[in-house]
């Protein structure tokens, strides 16, 4: 039971001071309704009343620091006008509060909580959603996340789909925002990225936010971007391996061997940018000739086995023998905070080095080496499920899959094929060259 008192601020100061331990509340003489709570760190004012026919209500005034004697009487005398006309304060101010964190919530927080939450995205996924946000909506960056509307959406894709729009940006450095293009891929991938966030924010928040990609949905105005195809295959793929092998060693600051070394990884695995690159000693195993990669490096966040070529293991054992890092395989240049950390991608300097027989230099991406692989493999009739396994593509879905035994060393003759395909210089018959571009 409540200890009944007359409120006064001397004597509200007196109660706080005699604090100890523990929480003690108090009822006003004046406003029986009127209660105060006391700890040793706070006190706070509350409305504690019965309504007839109904049950009692409790709700909070406000902190006694920031709430005077006289101040919560009047306050009190309000919320029990409003209880007895039979409103639902408690729900009010939960609708109020909420509305308020709508519409002060920016962009760069709705995005931070996101990713705080989602903490099974992958880093790579993290990166490519503040970096399409930033580009795209960067003006919106440090504004109320509520005023991206559905219609603002529908025009700043637009926009980015058809125009170099680069005043928007929020990035750091003017060469990032030199690089950024009209591209229908980014402009689709900016929108993902906002509608995923808001989505999260509804239901995990209950944030009362539009879908922002109404407007794009229901004018059919997404980019609708075709899956890439481009490889490097027939004359094109022995070009560029000749190229690449015949490139020197290290001499740091100039890493183009150890560029190399991961370009031609890449190429013989058909693993991933984001899980070569990042490759560590631990996760490599000389004895049964394999490299395992962590699930979190994992597009589908499961463990990755794959076993390697002799070309491919004799490289790992050279670079072992001559390590730079106890813990990465391609180590980049040592940062003053972080130290070694993995190659963060191939320098401009490395790319233009490769070379087809004309002395052009060949368009490629690291994703092109990974079609490259698999388009080798398929053209020598290794079995889709031995392919989809060596890309670590999902095989849920697939009833028979299911009755196959996941052992990795049925892969390692078609990984050695693969290999020996790759680097012995021989064309791959058979093949069909797709999408090779030459720059120049």
């Amino acid at each position: 039971m409540p200890i009944t008192v007359k409120f006064t601020e001397a004597r509200v100061a007196a109660l706080r001071s005699e604090a100890k331990h523990g929480r003690v509340e108090y009822q006003d003489e004046q406003v029986s309704a009127l209660w105060l709570r006391v700890s040793p760190t706070s006190a706070s004012w509350y409305v504690i009343k019965r309504i007839p026919g109904g049950q009692r209500q409790r709700v909070l005034l406000g902190k006694a620091d920031e709430v005077s004697v006289a101040a919560a009487r009047v306050e009190a005398q309000k919320v029990i006008g409003r209880l007895m006309a039979g409103q639902d304060v408690q729900s009010e101010k939960r609708a109020r509060r909420v509305t308020q964190t709508r519409d002060s919530l920016t962009l760069s927080e709705g995005l931070a909580i996101y990713l705080a939450e989602r903490d099974k995205l992958r880093p790579a996924t993290k990166a490519t959603y503040e970096r399409d946000l930033r580009t795209t909506f960067g003006d919106f960056w440090d504004r109320p996340l509520s005023e991206l509307t559905p219609e603002r959406v529908r025009d700043r894709h637009k926009d980015r789909k058809t125009r170099d729009v680069r005043a928007q940006a929020k990035v750091e450095k003017a060469a990032d925002r030199k690089r950024i293009k009209a591209s229908p891929s980014r402009a689709d991938g900016a929108v993902r990225a906002l509608r995923a966030v808001v989505n999260y924010l509804r239901s995990e928040r209950q944030l009362d936010l539009p879908d922002v990609a109404r407007r794009i949905v229901a004018t059919k105005g997404w980019g609708n971007v075709p899956r890439r195809k481009r490889a490097l295959l027939g004359d094109a793929l022995g070009e560029f391996v000749a190229s690449v092998r015949a490139l020197p060693d290290d001499l740091p600051p100039d890493l183009t061997g150890t560029q190399r070394d991961l370009t031609l990884f890449l190429l013989c695995t058909a693993l991933r940018w984001s899980s070569a690159a990042g490759l560590q000693w631990s996760e490599v195993d000389f004895k049964s000739k394999a490299v395992t990669i962590p699930a979190d490096r994992m597009k589908g966040k499961k463990e990755h086995t794959l076993p390697l070529g002799p070309a491919m293991l004799a490289m790992l054992k050279h670079r072992k023998s001559e390590a730079r890092s106890k813990v990465y395989v391609f180590p980049g240049l040592p940062h003053e905070e972080r130290g070694l950390t993995p190659i963060g991608r191939l320098s401009s300097r490395f790319l233009a080095k490769i070379k087809d027989a004309e002395g052009q230099p060949i368009t490629w991406s690291p994703h092109d080496l990974r079609r490259t692989a698999l388009s080798v493999l398929e053209s020598m009739d290794v079995s889709a499920y031995a392919l989809k396994r060596i890309a670590a593509h999902s095989q849920e879905s697939d009833v028979t899959a299911g009755y196959l035994a996941d052992d990795v060393h049925r892969l390692r003759s078609p990984m050695e094929r693969l290999e020996t395909a790759l680097l012995s210089g021989k064309k791959t018959a058979h093949v069909v060259s797709i999408g090779h571009k030459r720059s120049g």
